[in-house]
């Protein structure tokens, strides 16, 4: 499957290949792939934004973790501890 843009600069040849009958069509078309370009550009700073913030929110997930087993014991010992008192 081709990216995004891969498929713009297909599309940008398949339309600079064309004959247009006014000058007005041309620019139409140029304006779009124009306008085509910078979509994919867009979309592509928010792919890369997006995986910046999903590992930062993969490494804050794993030190809330530990900080979880470090202050927080395990439900089975808070049970035993619960066992010990009531016994």
């Amino acid at each position: 499957m081709m990216e995004l843009k891969e498929q713009v600069a297909y599309l940008r040849g398949l339309i600079e290949g064309q004959e247009f009958q006014g000058e007005r069509d041309g620019i139409l078309w140029t304006q779009l792939l124009n306008i085509c370009d910078l979509i994919s550009l867009e979309i592509e700073n928010m792919r890369d934004d997006h995986a910046e913030l999903n590992d930062f929110v993969e490494a804050i997930d794993e030190d809330l973790g530990y900080l979880e087993e470090l202050y927080y014991p395990p439900e089975e010992d808070m049970e035993e501890d619960e066992d010990l008192i009531e016994g």
